[in-house]
């Protein structure tokens, strides 16, 4: 199945000038900077007006956003937030549409795979810095399981997300204990 058939695919907004923040802005603006190692979005960002923003280009919880310009693509969640939220233009929105039986955190999972990913590179524009076509993203064609398939993979996403977080959080302590080992070594007199 198509990815457009599952979903409405949108593009950012193209804000013609820089954006400055407005700390009493309404609306947080996402833009690529914004997006973290581990695919979640920063806590600070930048806030503009809601003046001339269309309700249209508000985000939803669980819409995802894909990066489309840049090194790579990936997706991301949107989690709920007390401040409504748009992307810039150098993302594309990917809401599911009500009549597909397609989880957000599957979809997000599948369009992160490294298959995915290789789809994209093979057919976005540029080299170091590329550009992805929306009818690119629009063609790639998504497997869809039955929904308690994937709810075990989402699942199984998460318990290794969180292994993962609990791996890293293991060898930064074993590094820290280690060099106040060799500090205490080195100043033991």
């Amino acid at each position: 199945m198509k990815l457009h058939d599952i979903a409405d695919i949108k593009t950012g907004i193209t804000f013609r000038n820089r954006l400055l923040d407005n700390l009493d802005g309404e609306i947080e603006v996402i833009q690529m900077r914004d997006i973290n190692a581990d695919l979640s979005i920063s806590g600070r960002l930048v806030r503009i007006s809601n003046e001339q923003i269309k309700a249209k280009h508000f985000l939803q919880p669980g819409q995802l956003i894909l990066l489309a310009k840049g090194k790579y693509t990936k997706a991301c969640m949107i989690e709920p937030s007390e401040k409504k939220r748009v992307i810039s233009s150098a993302f594309f929105s990917i809401r599911i549409k009500p009549t597909q039986k397609v989880l957000p955190e599957y979809l997000r999972w599948f369009l992160n795979l490294p298959q995915s990913e290789t789809y994209f590179r093979s057919n976005a524009s540029g080299t170091s810095m590329f550009s992805l076509p929306m009818s690119v993203l629009k063609n790639l064609d998504v497997a869809v399981p039955p929904i308690e398939v994937q709810e075990k993979i989402v699942h199984l996403v998460n318990d290794r997300e969180k292994e993962k977080a609990t791996l890293m959080a293991l060898e930064e302590k074993k590094d820290s204990y280690l060099q106040q080992l060799m500090l205490h070594e080195v100043y033991k007199d």
